[in-house]
């Protein structure tokens, strides 16, 4: 009875709970609803483009590139299902709300860093730090992505969740800010290198664009990350759970057109060889 009377009741904005205080369910304001249902639905759009724009563009359905967006993409759309049927209707199931969100969210932040790996290759010839990141990624989505969910399922179906608090407490931003410095890193590696590969003054007009585009694409996504990761620090959970979805739709986007660009360039010859810093 409390729980729908807070969700019809308005609150204005100027006394609008952005932290989630209430535990989860979003109190009632038209801006606050819309906002939240118009970021959803361009996080569907995008995600729904890119499962099927992938599987119509690439022949081969089996490599890790192809995988690691369709699992990111499928992952976006199951956390933003979960953050509407969670914050948006209240007669949901909350452990079905937690069980669609949390996959989601391991298939597209984990995802997001594959679809960055897949490609890196093409621009890093060390095999140690290949194989560095991909222990990166590995070892962060077992020990992050199992202690949260984790603690996330102990809170709704413990009978004691206050026991859970404190370890949630830590976990909570602690995985925030890996899982962000993570996508920081392997865009650095991006910048870094092609950055060295544009110095080398071997490139082409054409070429150059495509590795500047490369390079604003990472600065754009250590930029969003920084982002979701204030709001988190700050409290603004709304926000934050709102833009999420959309957020990492709109890097996926991105990261297919200019990505894709890098495989042309190289497949057309040009190929960035770090260790000599010349082009063959």
């Amino acid at each position: 009875m409390l729980e729908e009377e807070h969700c019809t009741t308005f609150v204005p904005l100027s006394q609008y709970d952005w932290g989630f205080g209430d535990g989860g369910q979003l109190a009632w304001n038209p801006i606050v609803f819309s906002l939240f249902a118009s970021f959803s639905a361009l996080a569907y759009w995008i995600s729904l483009e890119l499962v099927l724009l992938a599987y119509c563009a690439f022949k081969q359905h089996k490599t890790l590139y192809f995988s690691a967006i369709t699992i990111t993409a499928l992952g976006i759309i199951l956390q933003t299902t979960g953050y509407i049927l969670s914050k948006l209707i209240s007669t949901s199931p909350q452990l079905t709300n937690l069980i669609i969100t949390e996959i989601g969210w391991i298939g597209n932040v984990t995802g997001f860093s594959l679809v960055l790996y897949s490609r890196l290759h093409l621009v890093v010839r060390d095999p140690r730090i290949l194989k560095a990141v991909l222990a990166m990624i590995t070892t962060n989505a077992v020990v992050f992505h199992t202690s949260t969910a984790v603690l996330e399922f102990a809170l709704v179906i413990s009978p004691l969740p206050s026991t859970f608090l404190p370890a949630a407490l830590i976990f909570e931003p602690l995985q925030q800010t890996v899982f962000a410095t993570q996508e920081s890193v392997i865009a650095i590696l991006y910048i870094y290198h092609t950055a060295r590969f544009l110095r080398s003054g071997y490139t082409s007009h054409k070429t150059r664009r495509g590795i500047i585009a490369l390079i604003s694409m990472q600065l754009f996504v250590i930029a969003l990350d920084g982002i979701l990761t204030g709001f988190f620090y700050a409290g603004w959970l709304v926000v934050k759970c709102m833009l999420h979805p959309f957020f990492y739709a709109l890097k996926l986007r991105l990261e297919f057109v200019v990505l894709n660009q890098l495989k042309g360039l190289c497949d057309g010859g040009v190929v960035v060889v770090v260790d000599e810093q010349s082009v063959r």
